[in-house]
């Protein structure tokens, strides 16, 4: 991604009589008011028995009502409040309308003292019993409030050489992923503390976790797969390992070719040699461009005396330093015409001073810089080798393509020659003194080598998955509960094999994730880019439409991580979308990410990170909107589907599911159909073509969008909507003008009647939260570390606001825990009921009732 920091002066946001303070107290433990969502959870969680995934979703076993999930995650300290504390904010989740959560990051080793499962003093090493208590004590108060459990095993315990690993381990990044589904010692550690941490009695619930209903689900390894992330082709990275991880998928590699094939002839007749390449899309002329982003000690030497009619110029890469993420260093040809879905050929030759690792990708030279077919990864040594890699181009822009090596992970000197992009495939076969036994991991390909390598990884991660599955349900007896892996766009489409006996499919997004400028996850040096999501909808559809493509048909689908990152000016949009969107789609759990930690002693009044829910309340004052939408379907699922089958591999001709749908040549209808994906004995694509009832519109003009959502039993206006004036039959608004006109207004009845009938309904209206005395830069794209203080303040939305009723009703204003605080002027004129807000109201909730 091709991006560069903002020059920019901080400004403090002005202290305006258009913000009025807001905090949402993290003890609300006022029942009864419009707000109160906690009657919609059966007490305590598991009532009425086992929650079993069938026909595609959830269903209580003893009632067989079908159940969505609402949730959030509570990650480090949030994990293990004080007993005293713990009542409360259980009460306060279901209160807000959550029924599930995710706790996850408990093996962290940052959040010290409480804030992790290990002892202080035995990190990665030893459960810690004090935070093991505290966790049982919450979960049972959870359990008391209707609130079920999402455990994770694997998040970011990191191998070092005390758990009886190699001297190397400390060498593996992102806490030994990928290599921890392979290498016998991590996979065995995995066991070791799903032991520890599940097969024990709950001292407060007097339950073993294997018989606790209210325990519905375990993930067994956190956003990871061996084939490849989102965005990598596969086996990327893994050829960066250091010995003897990298060894050991090599060793197991070559055994399983040798069960495959037998023979080095048989294997010879299945990886023929054979050229078919043609035109080449660079030459001497073609002109390399850079990137290093954070400032590092790098420098790129080209050479532009070199190349020839079918190659570029020859390049010299020295990376010494690169205090930034991998892809702030990169060099890359773009201006390419690349032909969609034919095959193309990447070559070149290349050593280094010392073994190091670097990617290869094709993507878009513009926004919004996507891969275009092609994500993987070589290792360079002090030898020179020649490299191959062969890919079909996908969602391409003609004169928008580009080619070129990520390196901000590199180090030393590297020397590139005979770099050449030519039409048609080269096919990689048995190389003179290759045989069984010595044979490297290949690079990303279209040929049988490379074909054979990704049916290994998939077939490998596969045991994996088997493994840990019947460890979990036979050795520890968790044969009840609902179990997934990974995520399910974690190794693409070979992930439909990877999760196949798993109950239900997972998946995580984040729409403008932070961008750290100077070292991943700086507190400083960070943006979010100042882009909505309303505006991407026409153009592919954002973060999404990327959901949408990974529903698995005949599983629940449940998104366990979502957000849309702070400081932003349009975060008001996250909830209404994501709960409107995941409602229309008909999935199944849908979480936000995270819950910061809350109670005694604790800063509760601000927030003062990314992605923080709880103390956030332009994420936390939407959840019972949000929660009412999505828990009792007032948006319900589209009546019309379109569908990607795939037949085994399923990854044979397209990797990922948004390639599928690019060769189509259509965009993705995620606006008007259920998306997804299915196993099955053809490869096709079935868009059902009868009308969509679907009660979302798109209006207003290209960079000023706002969505609309509207059914009789909820309406939902999101976007740039100041100075509009909106027609959502049974809701119109009249918006004044305010800030940058963005915001949201949710009118959703807590009785579940449609609304004209409903004699209590709730209004939410909100636009920008900020914290007192935050300091954005000039951009506005970030804060630095001026994240200000207590209290929140909301931006007053000015608007006239008519409901159809059936009768005359009352408007109140509502204090920050729900309760009325004020009544308001109105009138019910043309059986509407009227009011308008004022900034006196200092309320972003509404109520709207018979008496």
């Amino acid at each position: 991604m091709a991006c560069g920091q903002s020059g920019s002066q901080p400004t403090t946001t002005a202290v305006s009589d258009t913000f009025f303070p807001f905090v949402l107290p993290w003890n609300d433990g006022v029942t009864g008011t419009a707000t109160d969502l906690s009657f919609l959870n059966a007490k305590p969680a598991g009532k009425n028995g086992r929650i079993a995934a069938r026909n595609g979703h959830f269903y209580e076993q003893k009632t067989g009502r079908r159940v969505r999930f609402f949730g959030t995650n509570l990650v480090t300290s949030a994990a293990f409040p004080a007993k005293t504390d713990a009542d409360a904010i259980a009460a306060r989740l279901a209160k807000l309308g959550v029924n599930i959560v995710r706790f996850h990051h408990l093996q962290n080793d940052w959040d010290l003292p409480n804030g992790t499962i290990w002892k202080r003093y035995k990190m990665q090493l030893e459960l810690d019993p004090a935070a093991l208590d505290r966790m049982d004590f919450f979960i049972s108060r959870l359990r008391a409030h209707g609130i079920y459990i999402n455990l994770n095993l694997q998040t970011t315990r990191k191998p070092i050489p005390e758990q009886g690993l190699p001297a190397s381990s400390s060498q593996l990044k992102d806490y030994g992923k990928k290599a921890d589904k392979y290498y016998e010692r991590l996979i065995v550690l995995q066991q070791e503390y799903a032991k520890a941490l599940l097969d024990r009695t709950n001292p407060y619930t007097k339950l073993k976790y294997k018989d606790d209903p209210a325990l519905m689900v375990i993930e067994i390894n956190n956003e990871n797969s061996l084939v490849g992330w989102p965005g990598e082709s596969p086996g990327a990275g893994v050829p960066g390992f250091p010995e003897p991880f990298r060894g050991e998928l090599v060793r197991q590699w070559n055994a399983w070719l040798k069960d495959k094939y037998q023979n080095n002839a048989t294997l010879a007749q299945n990886w023929p040699n054979l050229d078919r390449r043609g035109a080449s899309v660079v030459n001497a002329k073609s002109q390399w461009t850079f990137e290093n982003q954070s400032k590092g000690d790098v420098t790129f030497a080209p050479a532009p005396e070199s190349g020839s009619q079918m190659t570029a110029p020859d390049l010299v890469a020295t990376i010494n330093n690169n205090p930034g993420p991998a892809w702030h260093v990169q060099t890359h040809i773009g201006g390419l015409t690349l032909k969609e879905g034919q095959p193309y050929t990447v070559e070149f030759t290349a050593r280094g001073d010392r073994n190091t690792a670097f990617s290869v990708d094709a993507r878009l030279d513009q926004p919004d810089w996507r891969f275009l077919g092609l994500s993987g990864s070589v290792s360079v040594t002090p030898e020179w080798k020649t490299y191959t890699l062969t890919f079909r181009p996908v969602g391409t822009v003609p004169g928008h393509g580009r080619v070129g090596f990520t390196m901000g992970d590199t180090r030393g000197k590297v020397e590139i020659k005979n770099f050449s992009i030519r039409e048609g495939e080269k096919i990689e076969g048995l190389q003179p003194g290759e045989q069984i036994g010595n044979i490297d991991l290949p690079s990303a390909g279209l040929n049988q080598r490379s074909q054979d390598y990704v049916m290994f990884l998939a077939e490998t991660e596969r045991k994996f998955s088997t493994r840990m599955r019947r460890y979990l349900t036979d050795d520890l007896g968790f044969r009840n509960t609902n179990i997934i892996d990974s995520q399910i766009s974690w190794g693409s489409l070979t992930s439909l094999y990877r999760e196949e006996e798993m109950e239900f499919a997972d998946n995580h997004a984040y729409w403008n994730h932070p961008a750290f400028l100077k070292g991943d996850w700086s507190p400083t040096d960070y943006r979010v880019d100042r882009k909505p999501l309303v505006n991407e909808l026409e153009r592919g559809g954002g973060t999404l439409a990327d959901l949408a493509v990974f529903r698995v048909a005949n599983k629940p689908y449940s998104i366990s991580e979502y957000n849309h990152p702070a400081p932003s000016d349009f975060q008001a949009e996250m909830m209404p979308l994501y709960s409107t969107f995941a409602a229309f789609q008909d999935w199944d759990i849908i979480y936000t990410f995270a819950w910061d930690a809350t109670g005694t002693g604790v800063k509760n009044d601000a927030y003062d990170n990314y992605f923080d829910s709880g103390k956030n309340p332009a994420k936390a004052a939407l959840f019972p909107a949000a929660a009412l939408i999505f828990r009792q379907g007032l948006v319900p699922p589209s009546n019309v589907s379109a569908m990607l089958t795939v037949s085994f591999p399923y990854w044979g001709t397209y990797y990922r599911p948004t390639d599928a749908w690019s060769g189509t040549g259509k965009p993705l209808p995620f606006l008007t159909h259920r998306v997804g994906v299915q196993a099955g004995k053809e490869n096709k694509i079935v868009v059902e073509n009868r009308p969509s009832a679907t009660p979302i519109t798109l209006r207003g003009t290209p960079g000023q969008r706002f969505v609309v959502s509207r059914t009789e039993k909820s309406v939902s206006i999101t976007g740039f909507v100041g100075g509009q004036e909106i027609s959502a039959d049974p809701v119109q608004v009249k918006f004044g003008k305010f800030g940058f006109n963005f915001g949201t207004l949710m009118v959703t009845p807590v009785d579940s009647k449609p609304i004209f009938e409903s004699k209590r309904i709730l209004v939410s209206s909100l636009s920008r939260v900020e914290n007192t005395h935050m300091q954005w830069n000039a951009a506005r794209d970030s804060v630095s570390d001026k994240w200000g203080t207590g209290p929140t303040r909301f931006e007053f939305v000015p608007a006239t606001i008519r409901v159809a009723t059936n009768g005359p009703r009352k408007v109140y204003a509502l204090d920050a825990t729900g309760k009325r605080r004020t009544l308001l002027k109105s009138s019910w004129t043309k059986r509407q009921t009227v009011f308008t807000t004022t900034v006196s109201d200092k309320t972003c909730w509404y109520e709207i009732a018979d008496k």
